[in-house]
């Protein structure tokens, strides 16, 4: 069976869920991970794997949801919450250097802080980083997610370099950190992509979807859910030349 390490299922209307995770089963997807972004979306995604036996938690802010420096409060809460039974990954945390994104120095804070909680309670660091790719400071956001995870020792815990889209000198990087590359869709039309999936070794590959709800995109059936894990999985399989089995219970 697979495994989709990263979505964001709780943001979805509750009446949808247990049909996604029905069709999620189908097409062979056991275990999910529903990633937080905010504290009260941490908190959502504990009570979905309260109430589903195949659904785990994430907990974090996400480096663009973040309205002011990280707090001592927002840190006791996080700490409480990684400590939760159903609580298996520190996500979703990371550095976002898009447009009006928050200022950077507290996205710098933010992630160091929630790695520190991780490293506590022994949580995988699953981490976003994303940037505006024609600004002239391109890969500033990679630099600085790299450089917090090698200072904090990150590799220790484990973890995975979210929805990956870089290039292989990236993936190797993270590689180096102990940390794995986290494929999802754009795998499949990505010709740079395809060429990262080639070359990183098979056992330093896991996969997911993001799976967050799409309402820019009219037929509902369209939507990325868990169920597209298989998808991905088919595909990865295929130019690696491996079985599909190869990535069964894969996680990070």
């Amino acid at each position: 069976m697979l495994i989709d390490i990263h979505t964001h299922i709780q943001q979805h209307d509750p009446s949808e869920v247990p049909g996604m995770l029905q069709r999620a089963a189908e097409a062979g997807v056991s275990t999910i991970i529903a990633a937080g972004t905010t504290i009260e979306d941490s908190r959502r995604a504990i009570a979905l794997a309260e109430t589903y036996p195949n659904v785990f938690a994430g907990v974090g802010i996400h480096p663009a949801d973040l309205e002011a420096p990280i707090s001592s409060e927002d840190i006791a809460t996080l700490e409480s919450m990684a400590s939760h039974e159903r609580v298996t990954v520190m996500s979703e945390i990371g550095i976002d250097h898009m447009p009006n994104s928050p200022d950077h120095r507290w996205q710098e804070e933010a992630f160091a802080a929630q790695i520190k909680i991780a490293k506590r309670h022994d949580l995988p660091v699953v981490f976003h980083v994303r940037e505006h790719l024609d600004d002239l400071s391109r890969f500033e956001a990679r630099a600085s997610a790299l450089d917090i995870l090698v200072d904090q020792d990150a590799g220790q815990l484990g973890g995975a370099a979210h929805y990956f889209q870089g290039d292989y000198d990236y993936a190797r990087k993270v590689l180096d950190l102990g940390l794995k590359i986290s494929f999802a869709k754009p795998l499949l039309r990505s010709k740079e992509l395809q060429d990262v999936a080639r070359r990183v070794p098979l056992d330093s590959i896991v996969l997911e979807t993001d799976a967050y709800p799409q309402p820019f995109k009219k037929n509902r059936a369209r939507w990325t859910e868990p169920k597209d894990v298989r998808i991905v999985a088919d595909f990865l399989a295929q130019i690696r030349g491996v079985t599909l089995e190869t990535f069964h219970n894969r996680s990070v």
